[in-house]
């Protein structure tokens, strides 16, 4: 109860901050951090808040928080189930992070497009973004200086290790899977982070399991349960249950497969994971019918059918929720596309009011050079300020296609403007 009241006033604080922030910048990073507050329980929020936080980004030219909400988009097209959204969104980011050299958001796109890979089933490719994201993990923090910032680049060392390791065991190449699984629990231990710390001993009970080693996948599975319930991780923890089940279904205990399958359920059900609801019902139909008891094992054969359906509704709920905010995310690129041109005209009728100044300047200059009532230095002095005005003008303009042409070299920008001002 404490831990939940802990993530609701988590979310609260962020809320409290977004009203007391007025400077837009941090507004964006303050949405995009609210937003993944939701990410496990509310997709739909989590997408609104990321853009709104896009839309503000664009408008302000804030490229580090546009990357950061386009992460954030990409994880809730994930969730949603929605792969080509969440791969595009993390691009998006990725190519703005690389931009502007930001190796921290850089390393969490590489994380985050392995694991689109790994949802698809496309482990290796899973693999070659997973070591990516670790070596520049391992590179940020031989550079972090302060406490905070070695906190938060282990952290996200275990992350990726433990991502590394899950993928090596759906490869089935298990001693790879338990060196990196380990490494990765061995991480979160010293910065006591339970989520990673509950998920590795899932894994590494996996590992034992598919190994034959039952006594001590058993052990593992049971170790995860409190840092899982500290961690709130109530899908994993419902999946830590099943495999204590499946355990106790291969050493013939009857009392106990019931015990953790029906916890399963319970966690699932409590929480609203149709998918572990329906996992968890599906096995205690066949154990049922296993074990010679045609009434229990029709009552969850129901149930599973129930789960199904709902799920089944739930995709094509989900894939109408993606539809629509992939065409919320067209219109915050035809609004970010629009101020831009806006910002085109003003410029263009900028120059436009520059140019008829100066040309007025110019005829006035003229007419005053040739009258009677100025003298030698007024003149003098006139024709000095209209060459500078004519000079900065030019730069003004040619500067965007000069820095293009040049690659943004000082020495040949500076030779071209020397030419220029002799020129003239």
């Amino acid at each position: 109860m404490s831990n939940l009241i802990a993530q609701t006033s988590q979310k609260d604080k962020f809320k409290t901050l977004l009203q007391e922030q007025r400077h837009d910048t941090s507004r964006v990073l303050l949405l995009a951090d609210l937003s993944f507050e939701y990410l496990e329980s509310k997709p739909d929020t989590t997408m609104l808040l990321a853009l709104e936080a896009l839309t503000l980004a664009r408008r302000i030219g804030f490229e580090k928080g546009e990357a950061v909400s386009l992460n954030r988009i990409g994880n809730a097209y994930d969730i949603l189930g929605n792969y080509p959204g969440a791969m595009a969104a993390f691009l998006q980011a990725l190519a703005l992070n690389e931009k502007i050299n930001n190796p921290d958001g850089i390393r969490r796109n590489y994380n985050n497009i392995g694991v689109s890979y790994f949802r698809q089933e496309d482990y290796r490719q899973a693999l070659f973004y997973h070591y990516k994201a670790k070596d520049l993990s391992e590179k940020h923090y031989l550079k972090a200086t302060d406490s905070a910032e070695k906190y938060e680049t282990k952290k996200a060392l275990s992350v990726t290790l433990n991502n590394i390791g899950e993928t090596y065991y759906r490869l089935k190449i298990y001693d790879s899977a338990k060196i990196f699984t380990e490494q990765s629990s061995a991480v979160a231990e010293q910065i006591n982070y339970p989520r990673i710390l509950g998920s590795s001993l899932i894994v590494l009970g996996e590992i034992h399991y598919e190994k034959g080693q039952n006594t001590l996948a058993l052990e593992y599975f049971r170790l995860s349960i409190p840092y899982l319930e500290k961690a709130e991780n109530y899908v994993r923890l419902s999946e830590a249950f099943m495999a204590i089940a499946k355990v106790f279904e291969k050493d013939n205990q009857s009392d106990s497969v019931l015990f953790y399958a029906k916890w399963s359920l319970l966690k699932a059900k409590e929480t609203g994971f149709t998918r572990q609801v329906r996992d968890a019902c599906r096995f205690l139909t066949s154990y049922y019918r296993t074990i010679k008891n045609p009434d229990s094992a029709f009552f969850y054969l129901d149930i599973t059918k129930i789960a199904n359906d709902s799920l089944f509704s739930l995709e094509k709920s989900r894939q109408l929720q993606s539809l629509a905010f992939d065409e919320k995310l067209r219109q915050v690129d035809i609004a970010a596309a629009e101020l831009k041109d806006m910002k085109k005209r003003n410029h263009n009728l900028q120059y436009a009011a520059i140019a008829l100044g100066l040309l007025t300047f110019i005829i006035l200059f003229l007419l005053l050079s040739h009258s009677v009532i100025a003298n030698q230095k007024l003149i003098r002095f006139l024709g000095v300020i209209a060459l500078l005005i004519v000079f900065e003008f030019i730069n003004l303009f040619i500067h965007p296609y000069l820095s293009h042409a040049t690659n943004d070299s000082p020495l040949i920008m500076l030779l071209v403007m020397v030419c220029i001002a002799a020129l003239l």
